[in-house]
């Protein structure tokens, strides 16, 4: 016989069931087998001792039996481990799907936001497409105002070109008038040269002579001069000795004088008194003949400065004569320059075509002046059109510049379109992903809830609100998607838009480039026409046409300006 367990140990085996059992879900429960025949043994156990007749199992039975409920137990606390933490994952996941779904909502009300953005940019963009509409209407007004402007402009040069013909031939009336004084005036030059070649012939031949006998002269009145101011300072100390001597005889006179009219009262004389007064007589003749000699002295010291005066005179003259030889020398250059002058028209009357006599010169003077005109007509038109090319060719470029500024807005909106999409695109597949998580989630917890049917009452709630969280999340795609479609139809308007501006811009840059060269071209045939006039040697001082051409294209010029 196998001994029984205690009914004490008993008892605590059994309240330790009763407290796993409490602690194990229903669900568990209700797979436990008991291995006993009435079920109410077990309840009436607690009040009531164990009686031999309701012990029918044996002490090894109850071990197994035990042994596999606690089996079952700890297995079923394993599980109940395992639902916890995939209950929190799964709360985890629902928070940040949550979170995820917030992020999501901000996210498509900024698109909303940005995609406003866009259309108000849109919107501004077609009122600047209509405000350039209405300018480049204006301008196309202003232009037709300018071209009926110009129309009366061209009439009126029309008219000026009439008078400018009638002057052209009043002017050359005049050319050959003008031509006409030229061969007079050469005739007259040539005259004028013979006479003053023949009048420089008598004044070299005259000079010569006159400096000759100038020279001579001057060497005879400088002799005469240098002895008659040797004479003269002889003359003067001679004339100072006979000052003082003749002082000297007037004071012996003076006293003689007084003596004689007092001996004159007595009667009788003697004979040294006769002698004295002879002698004195002979002396006071002397005297008299030295003041002579004094006299003479004097008017050839006169005679010496007449003679000096002559002296200066004559070399004046020869300072007239020396410049009268620098004039004639002067002369003869300018006669040199007239003689080339002479020869350079001749040879370029020789050198013009078409030109065998002088009766030929007026009508090549003609023919050159009808070139002129047309050429400066030509350089006229030419330089209004050219004016009118750069009109164009300035409002081409700024048409460029605002095509280019446009055209880089619109670069720089589809950029920022593009970025939006790529990160509308990556929203929508972290959402695409996220959905598909989701989805598998909930098909592991229905197949855990196949497993087990006491948490599916549990879980059923959370499956729901899953659910309900996918469903808004395919919603959410689905209006991202919308959004997409639509942003891509903007997109590829835009993109339209742009290749039309390209081509635009290709369109005009090819006008300005066609423009430039046509410039280029003008510019070579101004530069010809330029150096075909250059080529002509009439200035604006010798003719009166060219004066009157010149004005006409300076007032044409104002005018344009």
């Amino acid at each position: 016989m196998i001994i029984r367990t205690p009914p004490s140990r008993k008892r605590r085996v059994e309240s330790e069931v009763k407290s796993v059992e409490d602690n194990i879900p229903v669900s568990i429960t209700q797979q436990l087998v008991t291995f006993e025949d009435e079920p109410s043994a077990l309840e009436s156990s607690q009040d009531h001792h164990f009686t031999s007749e309701q012990m029918l199992c044996t002490y090894q039975c109850r071990q197994m039996v035990k042994s596999e409920f606690l089996d079952a137990l700890s297995s079923a606390e394993k599980q109940a481990q395992d639902y916890r933490s995939q209950f929190e994952a799964l709360n985890d996941e629902l928070r940040k799907a949550a979170a995820e779904r917030k992020t999501f909502r901000d996210q498509f009300l900024y698109t909303e936001q940005e995609l406003a953005a866009a259309k108000g940019r849109e919107e501004s963009l077609k009122e600047q497409l209509l405000k350039e509409i209405d300018s480049s209407q204006e301008r196309l007004t202003k232009q037709l105002q300018l071209y009926s402007e110009l129309e009366l402009k061209f009439q009126h040069e029309k008219n000026l070109r009439a008078k400018a013909e009638s002057a052209a031939a009043a002017a050359e009336e005049k050319a050959s008038l003008n031509e006409r004084k030229f061969i007079n005036l050469s005739e007259n030059v040539e005259r004028e040269r013979k006479r003053l070649r023949n009048e420089l012939e008598l004044l070299k031949t005259e000079s010569t002579f006159s400096i000759s006998s100038l020279s001579k002269n001057l060497e005879r009145m400088e002799c005469r001069a240098v002895n008659a101011e040797q004479e003269s300072l002889i003359l003067k100390g001679q004339l100072q000795d006979l000052r003082v001597r003749l002082n000297e005889c007037m004071e012996q006179k003076g006293e003689l004088e007084k003596k004689l009219s007092g001996f004159t009262i007595q009667e009788s004389s003697s004979n040294g008194n006769d002698i004295l007064v002879k002698h004195l007589q002979d002396e006071l003749r002397n005297y008299e003949a030295e003041v002579r000699e004094a006299r003479k002295l004097k008017s050839s010291h006169e005679n010496i400065a007449i003679l000096k005066e002559k002296l200066l005179e004559e070399k004046g003259r020869r300072d007239r004569a020396e410049s009268e030889l620098v004039k004639l020398a002067d002369l003869e250059v300018t006669v040199k320059k007239l003689e080339d002058e002479l020869s350079t028209w001749k040879s370029t009357l020789l050198d013009l075509p078409g030109v065998s006599c002088a009766d030929d010169i007026p009508h090549k003077f003609a023919s050159l002046q009808k070139e002129v005109l047309d050429s400066m007509e030509k350089m006229g038109e030419a330089q209004a059109s050219l004016k009118e090319m750069e009109v164009a060719l300035d409002t081409a470029k700024l048409d460029k510049s605002m095509f280019q500024t446009e055209y880089n807005l619109a670069k720089e909106t589809s950029e920022l379109l593009k970025s939006e999409l790529k990160r509308t695109e990556l929203m929508l597949a972290s959402a695409l992903d996220e959905r598909d998580r989701l989805k598998r989630m909930v098909d592991e917890l229905r197949t855990q809830s196949s497993m087990g049917a006491g948490i599916e009452s549990s879980t059923g709630t959370l499956v729901q609100e899953l659910e309900a969280a996918l469903a808004k999340k395919d919603s959410c795609i689905m209006e991202l998607e919308s959004s997409l479609s639509e942003q891509r139809g903007v997109n590829s308007r835009q993109l339209n838009e742009l290749k039309l501006m390209n081509d635009r811009l290709g369109n005009e840059a090819r006008r300005i480039k066609s423009l430039e060269r046509e410039g280029d071209r003008l510019r070579s045939e101004i530069a010809l026409l330029e150096s075909k006039l250059g080529h002509v040697d009439y200035s604006s001082s010798n003719t009166k046409v060219l004066r009157m051409v010149n004005t006409v294209g300076a007032d044409n010029d104002t005018k344009k300006l």
